[in-house]
Formats: structure tokens, C-alpha cells, sequence
């Protein structure tokens, strides 16, 4: 009865989720197209509940504080998300992720919540992000953690989500206040460059300098209203016309 109340109730969810992954996820994303082509799903087999996804330590939820939250966000509950894990694809797994702590967190359908192993977890498609964890055993010269992929091509543009706490002191209280930030990385010619100005991007596609200020120009692109989408939109233009 456990096990046929179980599917009865996965059956409902994955045609209430649906419509997630056709906003969530490109469809001409080759790594969409490699999980839908195997079929690869939370439950597609009666031994899931033993999926080797499931094997990480068990997550301790941080209260929220009167402003902001450690969560992508500040959403302290699972969206149904695509993962590879260990090589493998897996979809309509619920995933959150706590920016402060780096940690993805998985909710396992023994009703616990567990934090995916990093060393083994190498793409998230999680609520319009496409996460990858990065470290020095890719070649990687940064921090090591996720970040969010904004633009892969020749170059490629990652993005570092950072949640930073504050207190706030009251007479009776002491409060843990959490803004948002975020620290944009260039991938060009194997090396990582962080960029947080438009000088800073054009002085890595230098070779190019006159062709981008024109981009920005003809475009009418106002850098400091959408810097992460201003750098990415630059590289894609620095590819297009360098290839």
C-alpha cells in the first residue's frame, strides 16, 4: 500500500511540475537533451529511495532573520531541479541552495534533507540557474565553489553568489540581517579574471576594444543597470566576432 501510495503521489507531482523545466531549463541545452533522451528520473526505478544521490550528511536549516535568508532566493524549500551527479543525469530532483554555506541541499524521499556531495555533484539546473562546481581539480585559479553559469562558449562567464550577514543590535535583540552580492568571473584562455567594471571586461577582450564600445553603443546597453547580463552579452559578442 506504501509503495502504491507513494507513486500515486509522484505521479501527481511530476504533472503539477511540468511547466518548471520549460521555464527553467534551454531546451537546446545539451545536457537537457542527454537526461530527457535516457529518461533518467527521480523515481523511474522501485529501488530510488537507494539512488546513490542519497548519501550525503544530513542538513541543519538556518533560521531566517528579519531581512533576507542563506537561500537562493531567500526560498528555504526544494524546487524540482536537473542534476549531474557522479556522471550521471538526474531530473525532478528537489534541490535548494544555501548561497552562505555553499551547499546544495537535496530532499530524499525518505523525507530527509541532505547535502549533496560536491566532489561528485558537477551541474544543477535550479530555478533558472545552471550551476557548476568549480575547484582546482579542473584547472580552476579561483575559490572553489558553485557558481552560476551565465555564458559558456569560447570564453565563459560565471558568476559567484555571496550572501553576506550583518547584525543588527536592538536594546532587547541582536538580529542576523543577510544582503545579497556577487562576484563576476571571465574564463579566457584558461585563466579566471574577475571583473566588476566595463573597463575591466574590455581590457580582457582588449583585441577587440573598438568592435565592443561600438556593441555597447549601437545597443544602447546601460552596464551598471545589468552588469552580470552586460559582461555576458559581451563575451558572446567577442566570440561571434573572433571566431
Amino acid at each position: 500500500m506504501f509503495v502504491k501510495s507513494r507513486w500515486l503521489m509522484v505521479a501527481a507531482l511530476v504533472v503539477c511540475l511540468s511547466g518548471v523545466y520549460a521555464q527553467n531549463i534551454k531546451p537546446d541545452s545539451a545536457f537537457y537533451s542527454q537526461a530527457a533522451g535516457r529518461a533518467i528520473d527521480l523515481f523511474n526505478t522501485a529501488i530510488a529511495d537507494q539512488s546513490e544521490i542519497y548519501n550525503g550528511v544530513v542538513y541543519e536549516f538556518t533560521p531566517r532573520g528579519p531581512k533576507g535568508s542563506v537561500y537562493l532566493d531567500d526560498k528555504n524549500f526544494c524546487t524540482p531541479s536537473l542534476i549531474r551527479y557522479n556522471g550521471t543525469a538526474y531530473k525532478n530532483i528537489p534541490v535548494m541552495y544555501d548561497v552562505f554555506n555553499d551547499e546544495m541541499v537535496a530532499f530524499s524521499p525518505a523525507s530527509v534533507y541532505f547535502i549533496l556531495r560536491q566532489e561528485k555533484l558537477t551541474d544543477v539546473y535550479l530555478a533558472g540557474h545552471h550551476f557548476i562546481y568549480v575547484d582546482a581539480a579542473n584547472g580552476a585559479d579561483i575559490k572553489p565553489g558553485y557558481y552560476d553559469v551565465l555564458y559558456d562558449g569560447k570564453t565563459t562567464v560565471l558568476v559567484k553568489l555571496i550572501k553576506t550577514p550583518h547584525k543588527s543590535v536592538t536594546e532587547t535583540v541582536v538580529e542576523v540581517i543577510y544582503s545579497d552580492e556577487s562576484e563576476i568571473y571571465i574564463k579566457k584562455s584558461g585563466k579566471f579574471m574577475q571583473v566588476d567594471s566595463k573597463g575591466d571586461v574590455i581590457s580582457i577582450f582588449k583585441d577587440r576594444k573598438k568592435e565592443l564600445k561600438q556593441y555597447l553603443r549601437s545597443n544602447k546597453i546601460k552596464f551598471n543597470e545589468d552588469k552580470e547580463g552586460s559582461v555576458a552579452r559581451l563575451a558572446r559578442y567577442y566570440d561571434q566576432i573572433t571566431h
